[in-house]
């Protein structure tokens, strides 16, 4: 499966982890979903194990657009995306800036390392 998910809800954290090739028709029924059930405050997404993105601009502007129709859905929190190929990491800060120019309701940050991802998430 190329996004698997687990909960951990003594830190009120949901980790989302892709392997293989990205895409918008992979990753938007993930998102709808998480939206739709019962969303932790904290959320990963962990990128390293993704071996291709087939996500255009446009698409990635998509879901940025997506997230706030469910303010107030999820409590204040943080999303970090785990991202070492630079392409990975590149469209990862695009949508971290694309959330912090539609005021998303939560902290978004990009980082190389799972160990500094988490770290930030549990500060």
């Amino acid at each position: 499966m190329p996004i698997t998910s687990h909960v951990d809800r003594s830190k009120d954290l949901t980790t989302f982890k892709l392997t293989g090739v990205l895409s918008f028709d992979m990753a938007y029924p993930v998102i709808k979903a998480f939206y739709a059930g019962d969303p932790t405050r904290h959320v990963l997404w962990d990128l390293t194990e993704t071996t291709d993105v087939q996500l255009t601009s446009e698409e990635v502007f998509d879901l940025v657009r997506f997230k706030p129709r469910y303010e107030g859905k999820r409590a204040p929190g943080k999303t970090a995306f785990v991202a070492q190929k630079d392409v990975l990491f590149g469209l990862s800060r695009m949508f971290e800036i694309q959330s912090s120019i539609q005021d998303a309701p939560y902290a978004i940050m990009v980082f190389r390392s799972l160990y500094e991802a988490y770290q930030w998430l549990c500060e």
